[in-house]
């Protein structure tokens, strides 16, 4: 069935590890209700004005400042906002428990025995506002002065304004002892300055952060941090939304997702491997086999959770489909039968592996499992079975790792192949595409299934309007739109064009990113791409993607407008030479106003050639017709050189020598005083400005103008 709905998504960044998890929980949830999701970057304010994909969605998440959403929330389309809240709580919102994370942070630093515990991150973020708040608190809690001077605002929250941070702590002389850092990629930017400073963590200083991504695992040292759930974050933002445009009330307030203080080396703690415990659901005296099989099920995948709460209502396979086969594979080694496939263990542990890729809650994993072995084991009489059961652990923890390694190769693979995707993508952006050839020709590269590629035009009251350039489908052929269609912004990207990986509950999503330079909107981009997309390791190779496909289109517009300016150009030329050629046709017409005043009107450019044949005329009539008053209207020439100035002095002298009066019309003052300053004698003549005022001077001195006389035969 098509997926006629659609959730739409607003955010400042919709590549990137944090949006690609929330992205997964949303597209989760939206699939199994019929929804499609469409992400956008941009702004309430920029997707209201230009109404894009207005008439596709009918909802909205919003993961931004909730400054603009009162037009929003007026349109009468719900909207749920996700790590931030509108200050009048007119809609539902999700949080992670920012606060109690935080503070659980704080205590343990403080717990260390640091009093001066620096705090830095973005404080236009509300989760970082949260978390600061927590921070004052455990200092209140244990007597603690607060310190502005330890208070370091970042100016965003990537990694490269951690090292800022660090440079802080130099500034502070090291008079602290330990980092609060309010995201991991701060923490670890931190970390990187430190080290390089030749600072050891945590001996020299302790360190923490927030969120637990993957790369804070595998820091050197490993980063104790807080963990939360990106993707069980969008999975209920998601579900709230499906719930209001269900018709069902939903509270609106905040719902607040869990957190966990993940403890690791850079606060100073050396953690040893927990002991695996038995949950309160677990195993119990008397259980059936089933039972006991199911309540060990649900242990493990609750091991696989994190911090997210685990559903006592579903099944285990739900969240971990390899669950059964592994447990299957345990009671056969015990019992010394057959078990599952080589194959389908190996699927199991992989797909666990993929789903978490924290190594130390894997092998969690492996000792509650081999605790379930060793239980089984009791006063069984069977001497090789303790040897079976070893040999499947054993097995389980290659299998781990291996599909642990298998998941890590694939993503270097896939990085180091970014540097050739990067080169192809400049040749077809920068270089092919500017002799008009395909701008999407990309797209399988990266893994996306389709793309769309538009510029706005002006639209009338129906508001704006797309025109498509490109639109392409690697590999399968689609419905989509041709070149130079037209659609309204609202109905932009149609249902119709999308592919099935879309429309059908699939795992790809539709994401719009607005091609903008110098602030000035160009177009958009739209591309469908799986949530799970490798491309979600780093928004940054999107962005200059992106950044050089508007390149491409500035630069088609720089030549187009070169080509024009051109024609222009040339066509003026063409006009000029034309008129040319017709004064040089028409020579240098003479004509006679009164007795004795001769007019020489002067029109287009004059050349040498053209002023020789302006003095033999003018000279010519002057004596034919005893001129005594001679005009020279210049006012036609388009510009007054050292030509024109030579041109007119040889005629005034020449004119004076046969007894006539030069006055020159139509000099403009500088011109003249241009003239001045080139050395160039302007005695002889009389300048004025315009005709009528030197035809009135004349017959102020000569009364009225009488008929022009006859010239000689």
């Amino acid at each position: 069935m098509s997926l006629d709905r659609a959730i739409g998504i607003m955010c400042p960044d919709i590549w990137g590890t944090y949006f690609c998890e929330l992205l997964g929980g949303i597209q989760s949830a939206a699939g199994r209700s019929g929804y499609r999701v469409i992400a956008i970057r941009s702004s309430p304010r920029e997707v209201h004005e230009l109404k894009l994909a207005r008439d596709q969605i009918d909802g909205w998440i919003a993961v931004i400042d909730p400054t603009d959403l009162e037009r929003f929330l007026d349109d009468g389309r719900p909207v749920v906002t996700l790590s931030t809240h509108a200050r009048d709580g007119r809609c539902p919102y999700v949080v992670p428990d920012n606060h109690g994370g935080a503070l659980a942070a704080a205590r343990h630093l403080i717990g260390h025995g640091h009093r001066r515990i620096l705090f830095a991150g973005n404080m236009t973020h509300e989760d970082v506002r949260q978390r600061f708040q927590a921070y004052r608190d455990a200092l209140d809690e244990h007597g603690i002065p607060f310190d502005p001077g330890l208070v370091f605002e970042l100016p965003n929250n990537e990694r490269a304004s951690g090292r800022l941070a660090a440079q802080r702590v130099f500034e502070l002389g090291q008079s602290c002892t330990a980092m609060f850092m309010a995201t991991d990629q701060g923490a670890l930017g931190a970390l990187d300055a430190l080290t390089e400073a030749g600072l050891r963590v945590p001996e020299d200083i302790a360190l923490v952060g927030f969120d637990d991504i993957e790369a804070a695992r595998y820091a050197s040292p490993p980063l104790t941090t807080v963990r939360q759930r990106f993707d069980a974050l969008g999975r209920t933002a998601a579900q709230l939304l499906i719930d209001l445009l269900a018709g069902r009330e939903v509270p609106s307030g905040g719902h607040v997702g869990p957190t966990t203080l993940v403890v690791r080396r850079s606060c100073g703690c050396s953690p040893a491997p927990a002991a695996v415990e038995p949950s309160a659901r677990g195993i119990a005296a008397g259980q059936s086999a089933a039972g006991q099989a199911d309540a060990l099920a649900r242990e493990l995948v609750a091991l696989t959770s994190f911090s997210a709460p685990v559903d006592p209502d579903a099944a285990p396979a739900d969240a971990w489909p390899g669950v059964a086969d592994v447990l299957a594979g345990l009671e056969a080694a015990a019992e010394g039968r057959p078990g599952p496939a080589a194959a389908a263990l190996e699927r199991a542990w992989r797909d666990v592996s993929g789903q978490m890729p924290d190594v130390g809650m894997l092998l969690r994993i492996v000792d509650r499992l081999e605790q379930a072995g060793q239980a089984m084991l009791r006063g069984a009489s069977d001497a090789a079975a303790g040897e079976r059961v070893a040999a499947y652990i054993r097995q389980a923890r290659h299998d781990v790792v291996q599909g642990r390694v298998a998941i890590e190769s694939a993503r270097a693979d896939y990085l180091n192949g970014l540097l050739d995707i990067n080169l192809v993508i400049r040749e077809t952006l920068l270089e092919h595409a500017a002799g008009g050839g395909s701008k999407l020709s990309w797209l399988s590269a990266v893994q996306m299934s389709w793309g769309c590629l538009a510029v706005w035009e002006a639209g009338g009251d129906a508001g704006p309007v797309l025109r498509i350039v490109e639109s392409a489908s690697p590999g399968k052929p689609l419905a989509s739109p041709a070149a130079d269609t037209r659609v309204a912004a609202a109905e932009f990207p149609r249902g119709d064009w999308l592919p099935a990986a879309v429309q059908y509950d699939g795992d790809h999503v539709i994401r719009l990113l607005p091609l903008r330079s110098d602030g000035e909107d160009r177009g958009i981009l739209a591309v469908c791409a799986p949530v799970s997309s490798p491309l979600g390791l780093d928004h940054r190779d999107m962005d200059v993607w992106v950044a050089m496909l508007t390149a491409s289109f500035e630069r088609a517009s720089l030549i187009e407008s070169l080509v024009e300016q051109e024609r222009q150009t040339r066509a003026a030329y063409e006009r000029e030479r034309a008129l040319a050629d017709a004064v040089r046709r028409l020579g240098c017409p003479v004509i006679p106003l009164d007795a004795g005043v001769l007019l020489v009107p002067l029109v287009g450019a004059i050349d040498l050639e053209r002023a020789r044949h302006v003095l033999e005329v003018v000279l010519a009539e002057i004596s034919r017709q005893e001129a005594d008053v001679l005009l020279m209207d210049i006012t036609g020439v388009p510009f007054a050189d050292l030509q024109v100035a030579e041109s007119l002095m040889k005629t005034t002298r020449a004119a004076l020598l046969l007894g006539a009066e030069v006055i020159v019309v139509g000099m403009r003052p500088q011109v003249a005083q241009g003239f001045t300053h080139l050395g160039i004698d302007l005695e002889g003549m009389t300048l004025y400005p315009t005709l009528g005022r030197a035809l009135s001077a004349l017959r102020n001195r000569r009364g009225p103008l009488a008929a022009p006389r006859v010239p000689r035969a």
